[in-house]
């Protein structure tokens, strides 16, 4: 494999974080293939598997791998069904699919600190059902979007232990008839279903019928929130993860937060968002901790925006919005924005910050890596030889052993209580490489709820 030449620019004091970049082709020849490198292109290690890889791949404590891929029979770029967990050394850990003809995964995946997966997927809804619901001049198939929560329990099964479903807050001011009536303008918490085009033919890597096109998710562990970004309505999301399944359903599913383009709930403001791609909260203890970042591909200016800003968080966890106005920040109330003409991804595309306050920034249709620092100066540049979904960086720290949970820690929260006593019971009999078998002999029995009864409490 060939790779193409590495180009360190050095344009103020600042200097590149040294890490270590994650990223794979999005397009080519090389689709099956996760590339790490250092700082100076070096390739480090590669995981290759048999499927096309559908979005971004993140690193693990231990230099585990987790991947989101095609899984067979899954049409578009974009489509994925099967997740993927390798050890650094290129090991299968879990091989998971997910999916069926009502339910395709695609685009993106977020790995929990308890161990868990998130998991986008679409959601299918037939052409008479969408109708019902007050989608207006419907000649398809809707596909709204779903997120579920997978929990590992064995080298290729997992289970679901958390859902949330779009189709469960939506409005329509069309037939009063139908129960999801209202005015859309009083209800910025729920979406107008018939805001944002369909597209028919499945473009964007989606289904015919695809609706909302989420691009990107991210969660947040202590306001136990999830954010995702919306291609097609050119806003982000912010709902609760706190609540239960069956919580979920109802209003406490509700929108938390939105923004990017307050005409989808009516409301005057400037549309900001265009295409959006990526979206993520500031790691707590990084610069600028718990902002939003987000990769803004722009409309036909020919340049993309990084736009990172302050939600306006309660401390309730909700966030405030005035009567009859839009969600904030407004336009130009933003802690960074970079914005080149010669940075311009009409798709694909994302960012973060890094440890030293520097930001890692993905043009995935240019196949093009920036790191800026916070002047937004470029300090560090990579052309890749294939287009990219996006590039993470991470500190050499993320390939050493992560320390031991404690043992009946099962669920990885780093305390032990009766959510692990149930998942030893729920996964008791042969389970061969699952948390729950805390000894490890491939059976989940009497000795492992022992384990988790011995240990109770805070780890220590």
């Amino acid at each position: 494999m060939t790779f193409a030449p590495f180009i360190l620019i050095v344009a103020s004091l600042s200097v590149p974080f040294d890490g270590i970049t994650v990223y794979n082709p999005n397009n080519g020849p090389n689709t099956n293939r996760t590339i790490l490198i250092n700082n100076d292109g070096d390739l480090l290690n590669e995981w290759i598997g048999a499927d096309r890889i559908s979005g971004t791949p993140y690193l693990l404590p231990g230099g585990e791998l987790l991947r989101p891929c095609k899984a067979s029979g899954k049409n578009g770029p974009a489509a994925g069904g099967r997740i993927q967990k390798f050890s650094y050394e290129g090991e299968v850990l879990w091989d998971f699919i997910f999916g069926d003809e009502n339910n395709q995964p695609h685009h993106d995946i977020c790995p929990m600190p308890n161990g868990n997966v998130l998991i986008v997927a679409w959601d299918k809804k037939t052409q008479a059902e969408g109708t019902a619901a007050g989608r207006q001049n419907l000649n398809t198939q809707i596909w709204p979007t779903q997120i579920v929560e997978v929990m590992q329990t064995g080298p290729t099964s997992g289970e679901i232990v958390w859902e949330w479903h779009l189709w469960d807050h939506i409005i329509q001011d069309i037939s009063p008839s139908i129960p999801n009536y209202g005015v859309i303008s009083q209800h910025p918490e729920k979406l107008d279903i018939n805001k944002g085009g369909i597209m028919g033919g499945g473009g964007g890597g989606g289904p015919a019928g695809d609706w909302v096109h989420v691009n990107a998710l991210d969660y947040h562990p202590e306001l136990d929130q999830i954010v995702f970004s919306s291609n097609s309505l050119d806003e982000i999301f912010i709902i609760d993860h706190s609540i239960s399944t069956e919580e979920a359903i109802g209003p406490a599913g509700d929108f938390l937060y939105r923004w990017g383009n307050p005409s989808n709930y009516e409301r005057n403001g400037q549309h900001v968002l265009w295409n959006v791609h990526g979206v993520n909260w500031i790691d707590e203890g990084m610069p600028g901790e718990n902002n939003l970042l987000l990769f803004n591909n722009g409309n036909d200016d020919n340049s993309s925006d990084l736009i990172e800003f302050i939600p306006p968080l309660a401390a309730d966890g909700t966030y405030e919005i005035n009567d009859d106005q839009p969600f904030d920040p407004l336009p130009g109330d933003y802690v960074f924005f970079y914005e080149s003409n010669d940075f311009h991804g009409d798709h694909l595309g994302g960012v973060y910050r890094l440890p030293n306050g520097n930001t890692i920034a993905t043009n995935g249709p240019g196949s093009e890596i920036r790191e800026l620092d916070s002047n937004g100066q470029i300090v560090w540049q990579r052309f890749t030889q294939d287009p990219i979904m996006r590039a993470v960086k991470y500190p050499w720290s993320i390939l050493d052993p992560p320390e031991e949970n404690c043992t009946g820690d099962v669920n990885g929260d780093e305390v032990v209580n009766v959510i692990d006593l149930l998942g030893v019971i729920d996964a008791w009999g042969i389970c061969d490489g699952c948390n729950a078998d805390i000894n490890e002999d491939g059976s989940v029995n009497v000795t492992d709820l022992l384990a988790v009864v011995g240990t109770w409490g805070p780890c220590q």
